[in-house]
């Protein structure tokens, strides 16, 4: 009979170390609290300082590539409503409240927008940014709540083009754990044939973007 894994062994290890570093990373990124995503002042003092949610353009480029634009929207499987939201309803999500765009998820509809948000995402995106749901569903407000996704609810992601550590895969994997369309393992998507979705965006693709934003941020 084989003699069992050991504590020690390297699997074991990249487990713990990773649960430890995802607790110690949640624990500081709740403590910094939504002024994350303050909107800048009038008058910036430092004119070199950039939003978050413009470092991580991007990776929100790419991310669109395989999930929709700004007005893309499914009633529950991919490709459901190719006319997006004006297609629905004659109008654009720019013309629509954040409280709005959440009560229609209630009854019409499911993903919405460029990052095609579901939702219990969306909700919490509002909660832990500084999107008010009396804001309108503009470009600019969703790439702010994408941007709120990765520092809160896929911590590993900011910290890793932060420079807190180096675990590239690790970052990759909650990419994918967060859009369908990002490849999660040989070709296949985290959700692939569940709802529709295949990926379509591979992981060196996400990886090359992911190295531009780093030295980036880290040069900045």
């Amino acid at each position: 009979m084989a003699s069992p894994s050991l504590p020690g062994s390297s699997e074991i290890f990249r487990m713990s170390l990773r649960s430890t570093i995802a607790a110690g990373l949640l624990a500081a990124t709740m403590a910094t609290g939504s002024a994350v995503f303050a909107r800048a002042p009038r008058s910036c003092p430092n004119p070199r300082h950039n939003p978050v949610h413009k470092r991580l353009k991007p990776l929100g480029d790419l991310i669109s590539k395989g999930e929709g634009d700004y007005n893309a929207i499914n009633r529950g499987r991919a490709g459901d409503t190719p006319g997006g939201i004006q297609g629905l309803t004659g109008m654009t999500f720019e013309n629509y409240t954040v409280g709005q765009v959440i009560e229609m998820q209630r009854t019409r509809l499911y993903a919405v927008g460029r990052y095609q948000f579901i939702p219990t995402t969306l909700r919490f995106a509002v909660a832990h940014s500084d999107v008010d749901k009396l804001d309108m569903f503009t470009p600019d407000v969703q790439d702010r709540l994408m941007a709120a996704l990765i520092v809160y609810k896929r911590p590993a992601v900011g910290a890793y083009l932060r420079g807190d550590h180096d675990l590239e895969g690790w970052a990759l994997n909650e990419l994918a754990k967060e859009w369908a369309s990002i490849e999660y393992r040989n070709g296949r998507g985290f959700y692939d044939h569940i709802g529709g979705n295949r990926a379509h965006i591979t992981r060196a693709e996400v990886s090359a973007v992911l190295q531009k934003i780093k030295t980036s941020w880290q040069n900045s």
